[in-house]
Protein backbone atom coordinates (compact mmCIF):
# COMPACT_ATOMS: atom_id res chain seq x y z
CA UNK A 1 0.00 0.00 0.00
CA UNK A 2 2.85 2.31 1.02
CA UNK A 3 4.87 1.41 -2.01
CA UNK A 4 1.84 1.95 -4.14
CA UNK A 5 1.61 5.65 -3.32
CA UNK A 6 4.72 6.54 -3.13
CA UNK A 7 5.42 5.30 -6.67
CA UNK A 8 2.25 6.98 -7.52
CA UNK A 9 3.40 10.40 -6.14
CA UNK A 10 6.44 10.59 -7.30
CA UNK A 11 5.46 10.14 -10.96
CA UNK A 12 4.08 13.80 -10.99
CA UNK A 13 6.05 16.07 -12.41
CA UNK A 14 6.91 19.52 -10.44
CA UNK A 15 6.94 23.56 -11.51
CA UNK A 16 10.25 24.20 -12.58
CA UNK A 17 11.99 20.82 -11.44
CA UNK A 18 13.72 20.50 -14.38
CA UNK A 19 15.51 23.93 -13.47
CA UNK A 20 16.77 22.63 -9.98
CA UNK A 21 17.56 19.27 -11.09
CA UNK A 22 19.88 20.57 -13.76
CA UNK A 23 21.78 22.89 -11.33
CA UNK A 24 21.98 20.02 -9.22
CA UNK A 25 24.06 18.12 -12.02
CA UNK A 26 25.95 21.00 -12.58
CA UNK A 27 27.56 20.40 -9.54
CA UNK A 28 30.80 17.80 -9.25
CA UNK A 29 30.05 15.76 -6.38
CA UNK A 30 26.91 13.66 -4.69
CA UNK A 31 27.23 15.35 -1.81
CA UNK A 32 27.30 18.96 -2.79
CA UNK A 33 23.89 17.63 -4.89
CA UNK A 34 21.94 16.50 -1.73
CA UNK A 35 23.52 19.42 -0.22
CA UNK A 36 22.12 21.71 -2.80
CA UNK A 37 18.41 20.07 -3.44
CA UNK A 38 18.10 19.35 0.43
CA UNK A 39 18.17 23.52 1.14
CA UNK A 40 16.86 24.07 -1.94
CA UNK A 41 13.32 21.51 -0.92
CA UNK A 42 13.58 22.83 3.31
CA UNK A 43 13.70 27.03 2.81
CA UNK A 44 11.23 26.70 0.28
CA UNK A 45 8.55 24.85 1.92
CA UNK A 46 6.81 25.66 4.91
CA UNK A 47 5.96 22.53 7.26
CA UNK A 48 2.29 22.70 8.49
CA UNK A 49 3.10 20.50 11.75
CA UNK A 50 1.56 17.49 10.47
CA UNK A 51 3.02 14.15 11.22
CA UNK A 52 1.74 11.06 9.29
CA UNK A 53 3.67 8.49 7.11
CA UNK A 54 1.35 9.44 3.94
CA UNK A 55 0.19 12.29 1.84
CA UNK A 56 -2.59 14.49 2.12
CA UNK A 57 -2.51 16.82 -0.52
CA UNK A 58 0.37 15.26 -2.75
CA UNK A 59 3.47 16.55 -3.76
CA UNK A 60 2.32 17.99 -6.61
CA UNK A 61 -0.41 20.38 -4.71
CA UNK A 62 1.90 20.59 -2.12
CA UNK A 63 5.20 22.34 -3.83
CA UNK A 64 2.82 24.56 -5.54
CA UNK A 65 1.47 25.72 -2.56
CA UNK A 66 4.45 25.53 -0.86
CA UNK A 67 3.37 24.05 2.15
CA UNK A 68 2.48 20.54 3.23
CA UNK A 69 2.80 17.68 5.83
CA UNK A 70 6.16 16.13 6.93
CA UNK A 71 5.81 12.89 4.36
CA UNK A 72 4.63 15.66 1.13
CA UNK A 73 7.64 18.03 1.83
CA UNK A 74 10.32 14.73 1.80
CA UNK A 75 8.40 13.11 -1.02
CA UNK A 76 9.76 16.00 -2.83
CA UNK A 77 12.99 16.00 -2.06
CA UNK A 78 13.25 12.43 -2.76
CA UNK A 79 11.79 12.85 -6.20
CA UNK A 80 14.33 15.62 -7.18
CA UNK A 81 16.84 13.21 -5.84
CA UNK A 82 16.22 10.60 -7.91
CA UNK A 83 15.80 13.18 -11.34
CA UNK A 84 19.24 13.95 -10.33
CA UNK A 85 21.09 10.94 -9.88
CA UNK A 86 22.35 10.95 -6.65
CA UNK A 87 22.94 7.42 -6.38
CA UNK A 88 21.04 5.04 -4.11
CA UNK A 89 17.99 7.19 -2.69
CA UNK A 90 14.91 5.31 -1.18
CA UNK A 91 11.82 6.61 1.03
CA UNK A 92 12.17 5.84 4.52
CA UNK A 93 8.78 5.48 6.91
CA UNK A 94 10.41 6.93 10.55
CA UNK A 95 8.76 7.61 14.18
CA UNK A 96 9.78 10.99 15.91
CA UNK A 97 10.95 10.87 19.18
CA UNK A 98 7.44 12.19 20.24
CA UNK A 99 5.38 9.15 19.12
CA UNK A 100 8.12 6.53 20.68
CA UNK A 101 10.75 4.26 19.27
CA UNK A 102 9.60 1.26 17.31
CA UNK A 103 9.13 -2.19 18.55
CA UNK A 104 11.30 -4.27 15.97
CA UNK A 105 9.03 -7.07 16.99
CA UNK A 106 5.87 -5.81 15.93
CA UNK A 107 6.12 -3.46 13.02
CA UNK A 108 3.16 -2.43 12.04
CA UNK A 109 2.17 1.12 10.35
CA UNK A 110 0.68 2.92 13.04
CA UNK A 111 4.22 3.19 14.47
CA UNK A 112 5.46 5.36 11.72
CA UNK A 113 4.44 8.89 11.36
CA UNK A 114 6.65 10.47 9.02
CA UNK A 115 8.38 9.51 5.89
CA UNK A 116 12.20 11.10 5.46
CA UNK A 117 14.92 10.07 2.51
CA UNK A 118 17.30 7.80 2.90
CA UNK A 119 20.74 7.66 1.02
CA UNK A 120 23.20 4.82 1.74
CA UNK A 121 26.61 5.64 0.56
CA UNK A 122 28.36 2.73 1.50
CA UNK A 123 29.16 0.50 4.89
CA UNK A 124 29.83 3.53 7.49
CA UNK A 125 28.34 5.99 5.71
CA UNK A 126 24.65 7.16 5.20
CA UNK A 127 22.15 9.99 5.28
CA UNK A 128 18.58 10.55 6.40
CA UNK A 129 17.40 13.62 5.26
CA UNK A 130 14.19 15.61 6.63
CA UNK A 131 13.53 18.68 4.97
CA UNK A 132 10.49 19.51 6.77
CA UNK A 133 12.53 20.67 9.68
CA UNK A 134 14.15 24.42 9.15
CA UNK A 135 16.89 24.00 11.44
CA UNK A 136 18.54 20.55 10.26
CA UNK A 137 21.66 19.80 8.21
CA UNK A 138 21.82 18.27 5.67
CA UNK A 139 24.47 16.11 6.66
CA UNK A 140 23.34 15.13 10.25
CA UNK A 141 20.87 12.45 10.86
CA UNK A 142 17.96 14.40 12.50
CA UNK A 143 18.17 14.12 16.16
CA UNK A 144 14.51 13.14 16.78
CA UNK A 145 14.49 10.00 14.84
CA UNK A 146 17.84 9.22 16.56
CA UNK A 147 18.03 5.27 18.30
CA UNK A 148 15.18 3.80 16.27
CA UNK A 149 14.24 2.15 13.47
CA UNK A 150 13.26 3.10 9.98
CA UNK A 151 11.54 0.77 7.18
CA UNK A 152 13.57 2.18 4.04
CA UNK A 153 11.30 1.25 0.96
CA UNK A 154 12.89 0.26 -2.27
CA UNK A 155 9.41 0.69 -4.72
CA UNK A 156 11.60 -0.84 -7.99
CA UNK A 157 12.59 -4.10 -6.37
CA UNK A 158 9.48 -3.70 -4.28
CA UNK A 159 11.18 -5.02 -0.93
CA UNK A 160 11.84 -3.43 2.14
CA UNK A 161 14.48 -2.84 4.63
CA UNK A 162 15.02 -2.00 8.48
CA UNK A 163 17.54 0.20 9.55
CA UNK A 164 18.78 0.80 12.68
CA UNK A 165 18.95 4.97 12.80
CA UNK A 166 22.01 6.06 15.11
CA UNK A 167 24.51 8.62 14.86
CA UNK A 168 28.40 7.19 15.00
CA UNK A 169 29.75 11.12 15.19
CA UNK A 170 30.18 12.94 18.61
CA UNK A 171 28.18 16.34 18.83
CA UNK A 172 31.22 19.13 20.00
CA UNK A 173 31.09 22.38 22.03
CA UNK A 174 34.28 23.85 22.56
CA UNK A 175 34.67 26.81 24.97
CA UNK A 176 37.48 29.36 25.27
CA UNK A 177 37.28 31.94 27.66
CA UNK A 178 39.68 34.79 28.64
CA UNK A 179 38.63 36.75 31.39
CA UNK A 180 40.09 39.04 34.42
CA UNK A 181 39.14 38.66 37.68
CA UNK A 182 39.09 42.38 39.60
CA UNK A 183 39.56 43.35 42.90
CA UNK A 184 35.91 44.37 43.90
CA UNK A 185 34.62 40.97 42.43
CA UNK A 186 33.69 41.60 39.05
CA UNK A 187 35.22 39.43 35.81
CA UNK A 188 35.39 41.05 32.49
CA UNK A 189 36.29 38.67 29.56
CA UNK A 190 35.37 37.46 26.33
CA UNK A 191 34.17 33.99 25.02
CA UNK A 192 34.33 32.07 21.66
CA UNK A 193 31.83 29.10 21.68
CA UNK A 194 32.13 26.84 18.30
CA UNK A 195 28.73 24.46 18.33
CA UNK A 196 29.06 21.10 15.62
CA UNK A 197 26.41 19.47 14.49
CA UNK A 198 23.50 18.69 17.02
CA UNK A 199 25.25 21.32 19.31
CA UNK A 200 24.76 24.10 16.18
CA UNK A 201 21.03 22.74 14.98
CA UNK A 202 19.89 23.47 18.93
CA UNK A 203 21.57 26.75 19.14
CA UNK A 204 20.24 27.81 15.59
CA UNK A 205 16.93 26.74 16.29
CA UNK A 206 16.39 28.90 19.40
CA UNK A 207 18.34 31.64 18.86
CA UNK A 208 16.17 31.75 15.56
CA UNK A 209 12.55 30.89 17.06
CA UNK A 210 13.47 32.99 20.67
CA UNK A 211 15.31 36.20 20.01
CA UNK A 212 18.78 37.39 20.91
CA UNK A 213 17.65 38.05 24.82
CA UNK A 214 16.71 34.59 25.38
CA UNK A 215 19.17 33.23 23.61
CA UNK A 216 21.85 35.26 26.04
CA UNK A 217 19.84 33.83 28.78
CA UNK A 218 20.22 30.02 27.38
CA UNK A 219 23.60 30.90 27.37
CA UNK A 220 24.30 32.68 30.82
CA UNK A 221 21.75 29.93 32.60
CA UNK A 222 19.72 32.69 33.61
CA UNK A 223 22.14 33.47 35.86
CA UNK A 224 21.74 37.11 37.00
CA UNK A 225 25.22 37.57 37.79
CA UNK A 226 26.46 37.49 34.29
CA UNK A 227 25.82 40.06 31.39
CA UNK A 228 26.49 39.68 27.69
CA UNK A 229 27.51 43.10 26.70
CA UNK A 230 28.27 42.15 23.18
CA UNK A 231 27.68 39.34 21.04
CA UNK A 232 28.10 38.26 17.73
CA UNK A 233 27.00 35.54 16.04
CA UNK A 234 28.60 33.62 12.68
CA UNK A 235 28.55 30.34 10.37
CA UNK A 236 24.42 30.12 11.06
CA UNK A 237 23.54 29.40 7.38
CA UNK A 238 26.66 27.73 6.26
CA UNK A 239 26.08 23.72 6.75
CA UNK A 240 29.41 23.31 6.73
CA UNK A 241 30.74 25.84 8.64
CA UNK A 242 30.31 25.61 13.57
CA UNK A 243 27.97 28.04 14.50
CA UNK A 244 30.34 30.62 16.58
CA UNK A 245 29.34 32.67 19.58
CA UNK A 246 31.78 35.60 19.74
CA UNK A 247 31.26 36.88 23.25
CA UNK A 248 31.87 40.07 25.68
CA UNK A 249 30.44 39.91 29.37
CA UNK A 250 30.98 40.43 32.62
CA UNK A 251 30.31 38.64 35.85
CA UNK A 252 29.30 40.33 39.35
CA UNK A 253 31.33 37.99 41.88
CA UNK A 254 28.82 36.76 44.92
CA UNK A 255 31.42 35.42 47.40
CA UNK A 256 33.36 38.11 48.07
CA UNK A 257 34.30 39.58 51.61
CA UNK A 258 37.42 41.75 51.67
CA UNK A 259 40.00 39.49 52.43
CA UNK A 260 38.80 36.56 49.80
CA UNK A 261 37.27 36.14 46.10
CA UNK A 262 35.42 32.95 45.56
CA UNK A 263 34.65 31.95 41.60
CA UNK A 264 33.10 28.88 39.93
CA UNK A 265 35.51 28.87 36.33
CA UNK A 266 32.50 26.94 34.54
CA UNK A 267 30.92 29.20 32.03
CA UNK A 268 28.60 28.48 29.18
CA UNK A 269 29.19 25.24 29.49
CA UNK A 270 25.30 24.38 29.83
CA UNK A 271 26.72 22.05 32.35
CA UNK A 272 25.92 23.60 35.56
CA UNK A 273 22.48 21.89 37.02
CA UNK A 274 22.40 18.26 37.87
CA UNK A 275 19.48 16.69 35.67
CA UNK A 276 19.65 13.44 37.51
CA UNK A 277 18.27 14.05 41.23
CA UNK A 278 15.61 11.52 41.96
CA UNK A 279 16.68 7.97 42.77
CA UNK A 280 14.98 5.97 41.04
CA UNK A 281 14.06 6.25 36.96
CA UNK A 282 11.19 4.08 35.02
CA UNK A 283 12.59 4.74 31.63
CA UNK A 284 15.66 4.77 29.24
CA UNK A 285 18.04 7.86 29.43
CA UNK A 286 18.23 8.99 25.95
CA UNK A 287 20.54 11.66 25.22
CA UNK A 288 20.22 10.95 21.70
CA UNK A 289 23.87 10.88 20.52
CA UNK A 290 27.28 10.77 22.07
CA UNK A 291 28.53 14.45 22.59
CA UNK A 292 31.86 16.25 24.26
CA UNK A 293 32.00 19.11 25.11
CA UNK A 294 35.52 21.37 26.12
CA UNK A 295 36.37 24.40 28.28
CA UNK A 296 39.73 26.28 28.06
CA UNK A 297 39.87 29.28 30.25
CA UNK A 298 42.48 31.44 31.50
CA UNK A 299 41.44 33.89 34.51
CA UNK A 300 43.83 36.76 35.62
CA UNK A 301 44.37 37.22 39.19
CA UNK A 302 44.10 40.44 40.60
CA UNK A 303 47.13 42.27 42.17
CA UNK A 304 47.61 41.67 45.87
CA UNK A 305 45.59 38.21 45.23
CA UNK A 306 47.18 34.66 45.59
CA UNK A 307 45.17 31.04 44.87
CA UNK A 308 44.45 29.54 47.80
CA UNK A 309 42.19 27.18 47.08
CA UNK A 310 42.45 25.16 43.67
CA UNK A 311 40.40 22.15 42.57
CA UNK A 312 42.43 19.35 41.95
CA UNK A 313 43.45 18.01 38.73
CA UNK A 314 41.89 14.82 37.87
CA UNK A 315 39.92 12.41 35.88
CA UNK A 316 36.46 11.05 36.22
CA UNK A 317 35.34 7.89 34.25
CA UNK A 318 32.21 5.36 34.51
CA UNK A 319 32.66 2.17 35.17
CA UNK A 320 31.81 0.89 31.48
CA UNK A 321 34.04 3.56 30.29
CA UNK A 322 31.20 5.49 28.66
CA UNK A 323 31.78 8.80 30.01
CA UNK A 324 34.78 10.32 31.12
CA UNK A 325 35.35 13.88 32.64
CA UNK A 326 39.12 15.13 33.07
CA UNK A 327 39.73 18.89 34.96
CA UNK A 328 42.76 20.37 34.74
CA UNK A 329 43.58 23.52 37.00
CA UNK A 330 47.04 25.22 37.19
CA UNK A 331 48.36 28.79 37.88
CA UNK A 332 51.44 30.23 36.44
CA UNK A 333 52.30 33.64 36.56
CA UNK A 334 48.84 35.35 37.87
CA UNK A 335 47.22 33.47 35.57
CA UNK A 336 44.71 30.58 36.82
CA UNK A 337 44.26 28.31 33.73
CA UNK A 338 41.16 25.70 33.60
CA UNK A 339 40.38 22.66 31.01
CA UNK A 340 37.59 20.48 31.16
CA UNK A 341 36.76 17.57 29.06
CA UNK A 342 33.86 15.68 29.29
CA UNK A 343 33.03 12.88 27.01
CA UNK A 344 29.87 11.21 26.18
CA UNK A 345 30.96 7.79 24.55
CA UNK A 346 27.43 6.58 24.67
CA UNK A 347 23.69 7.78 23.74
CA UNK A 348 21.72 5.37 25.39
CA UNK A 349 21.62 4.04 29.25
CA UNK A 350 18.67 1.63 30.75
CA UNK A 351 16.90 1.51 33.83
CA UNK A 352 19.57 -1.00 35.12
CA UNK A 353 22.33 1.64 34.27
CA UNK A 354 20.55 4.22 35.58
CA UNK A 355 22.26 3.98 39.38
CA UNK A 356 25.63 4.18 38.34
CA UNK A 357 24.62 6.70 36.12
CA UNK A 358 22.90 8.78 38.40
CA UNK A 359 26.37 8.52 41.28
CA UNK A 360 28.57 9.86 38.34
CA UNK A 361 26.47 12.48 37.46
CA UNK A 362 26.66 13.72 41.20
CA UNK A 363 29.97 13.47 41.11
CA UNK A 364 30.71 15.11 38.01
CA UNK A 365 28.45 17.94 39.28
CA UNK A 366 30.32 18.26 42.54
CA UNK A 367 33.34 18.62 40.50
CA UNK A 368 32.05 20.98 37.83
CA UNK A 369 31.19 23.65 40.93
CA UNK A 370 33.86 23.62 42.91
CA UNK A 371 35.17 26.82 43.83
CA UNK A 372 38.62 28.42 43.17
CA UNK A 373 39.46 30.89 46.46
CA UNK A 374 41.96 33.72 46.13
CA UNK A 375 43.25 35.52 48.59
CA UNK A 376 44.49 38.73 49.18
CA UNK A 377 48.23 38.49 50.17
Amino acid sequence: MLTTKTSALSSKRLQEEDVIVAKAKALKSNDEKIAFLFNEVRNSMKWNDVDVWYTNDGVSKAWQKKTGNSTEINLILYRLLKLAEVGNVYPMIVSTRSNGRVNIAFPWLRQFNRTVVYIPVDSTRKYILDASNKYQLYNSIPDNLLNSYGLSLNKDNKTYNLINISCPNTSRKNIFITADIKPDGKINGNAKIYDFDYHKMNSVRLYKTEGEEKFKEWLTEKDNSIKIKNMKIEGVDVDSLPLQELLDFEMELKGVDGDYIYFNPNLFTSLRTNPFLTENRSTVVDFGHKKKYTLTASYGIPPNYLADALPKSLNLVMPDKSISFQRIVSNSEGQIIVRYVIDFKKALYVQDEYPLLRQFYKQMFEMLNEQIVLKKS
